[in-house]
Parts: C-alpha cells; structure tokens; sequence
C-alpha cells in the first residue's frame, strides 16, 4: 500500500509517498480503508517540530529525538472495512467508520487497521468520506475541552482563532449548547463564522479584545497568542480559560491553576458518534478549506503551514479496490 512517510523533521517536502506493507487486521482489530483523511495543525507541527516554547525536548522525547518514532502521521480517517479480526463483533466489511490509533497516528496511508474497542464509529449514509474527516480533529477537541471546561447553556464564551479547524467546531458547539458566542478572527472570515453562529465578532486586525472591557465566563484559545497572563482580565469571577495551545511555561503554570483547562484531546468513538449525530441532524456542519489527493499531501501539508485555511484540509484516496 501507500503511505505518506516523514523519516526527518523538517519543511512539507520531507513527507514522500512510499510504498510499505499492508497490515493485517490482529486481535480484535479493523482494517480500514481509507477514502478521506486530514492534514491538521498537529501533523503540520509535528513534521516541521514547531512546537511551543520549551516543548521541543519533551516533544522529541516522546516521538523521536533525531526523526520521528512513527513516520506516518495522520491522526483520523474516513473510510470502509476492509476486513476484520475473526474476534471482532461489531464491525463487518463494507461498514463505513470514522476511526483513529490515538496518539499512535498512522491515518496517512491507504490501509488502516484500528482495535475495535477503540476509536472507531459509523458514518451515516447521508454524510460523505469528506465531511465526517473534517469532523475528527476539531470536534473532538472542542468537545473534549468544553467539556473539562464545563461549559452550559446561558454562559459567555470567546474563541480566540474561531476559523481554523478546532474553531469552527468551537463555534457551532458552543452555539449548539446554548452559549452566547464571541468568535476572534480575521476580518474576511467574519462572514464565516456568523454563519457557524457566532453572535458576535471581533477582528484580531482592528481590535484587541483583551482591552475593550468585555468578560466572559469562558475564553477558548485555538491559536497560542492569547495566554492565561494576557486574558485573565477578561474572565468573570469563576470564569475557565481553555488553552488548546500554550507553551511549556503556560502549562505548568496551568497545573496550579484551577481556572486554566490544558492538555490534549484523545480521538473517541463516543465523540465520534455525537459529532456525526449533529451533523446528520444538520445542526452541525463541516468546515472544509480545500480537498486535495493524496498524491498532494506535500501540498496540503503547505496550505496548513500558510495559517490561513479555513476549517479542514482534506486528502481523498481513490475509491477503486
């Protein structure tokens, strides 16, 4: 089979399309094959080891020192079983998922096997390849973060980069919660993101909303320039701040604050189900910058490091057996 594979940290060229085994489903495993995938900020960050300050050596440590561990990045993929495990009970050939290996990665390539237990669900018919990719990454993260950030019905929250991919889900899950929403962004995606359903907007080009005198209960920071130190003056007695990015300074001193929601998302197949379930009832849609072949993957590793997509970047695979 195919697979995009990254033996060295560097610029997108570094990924080169290569031809490696395929695997075969083990113990209570699904092979999927895949038909759509993402390139996200996380492998785009990982590739070029642009991580935030002070995270190089603990990065490096934790997937390789000198190139990375997994050459094969890839966080989620949308595709059909292939075959199954003789153990597995929930899935069959022909099934269309959503699946993930976690922090294991390996989504960028023709054939994926994941366990069944673990984060893999259905795609329903009336959603593409396409769409439930787009879903993956972004909405896991905004879900996984809301949630540990406690977020309910009635609050206010500002998301700071609310049209990259974990904000344009941030926007519409916030909405779809019942909370008053403030999206930062640039000027020419204002139009965006009041679509999504953001009641307010605030262009990051002509305005700094850590000094207009606004608070909110919840601020969210997609981007990594709005630390706890900038916007804690615009949280409310009792408000949380999610930091989705921050740097190694930020995040400790996250750990003696109870205010401050950090870490990683985990992909899951309970996520999964409650995303694709809001998308099929149409109350949550997907966000697609640009879809490209897998053939162009160097490309779409190029459109992420521009920082300026909107939503997804979206790899197709061919279709035929």
């Amino acid at each position: 089979m195919k697979a995009a594979v990254c033996e060295r940290y560097g610029p997108p060229e570094v990924v080169q399309i290569r031809e490696v085994p395929t695997p075969a489903p083990a113990d209570r495993e699904v092979l999927v094959k895949a038909l759509a995938a993402t390139v996200n900020s996380g492998d785009a960050r990982l590739r070029g080891l642009r991580v935030p300050r002070g995270m190089s050596l603990p990065v490096r440590l934790n997937v390789g020192i000198t190139k990375p561990r997994q050459p094969v990045f890839g966080l989620d993929v949308a595709g059909r079983v292939e075959a199954v495990d003789e153990a597995v009970t929930r899935f069959q050939p022909g099934d269309r998922v959503l699946a993930s290996r976690g922090f294991d990665f390996g989504c960028h390539a023709e054939f994926v096997a994941v366990d069944e237990d673990g984060a893999i669900a259905e795609i329903p018919e009336s959603l593409s390849y396409q769409d439930a990719a787009s879903l993956g990454f972004g909405g896991v993260t905004a879900l996984d973060f809301f949630r540990r950030g406690r977020l309910v019905s009635g609050e206010t929250v500002l998301i700071n980069g609310a049209s990259g991919a974990v904000g344009a889900m941030a926007v519409q899950l916030a909405k779809h919660t019942g909370a008053e929403v403030t999206a930062v962004s640039s000027g020419a995606n204002a139009d965006l993101v009041r679509s999504l359903g953001a009641d307010h907007v605030i262009d990051y080009t002509a305005e700094d909303f850590t000094r207009n005198g606004q608070r909110y209960d919840v601020i969210m920071d997609n981007h990594g320039n709005a630390p706890y130190s900038r916007v804690k003056g615009s949280l409310e007695p009792g408000g949380r701040f999610l930091m989705v990015i921050g740097d190694l300074w930020q995040m400790l001193a996250a750990t003696r604050r109870k205010a401050v929601v950090g870490g990683t998302a985990s992909p899951n197949a309970a996520d999964y189900r409650t995303l694709m379930s809001l998308a099929e009832r149409g109350e949550l849609r997907p966000v697609i910058d640009s879809v490209l072949p897998f053939a162009e993957i160097v490309e779409a590793h190029r459109r992420v490091d521009s920082g300026h997509k909107v939503g997804s970047v979206v790899l197709t695979f061919d279709a035929t057996p």
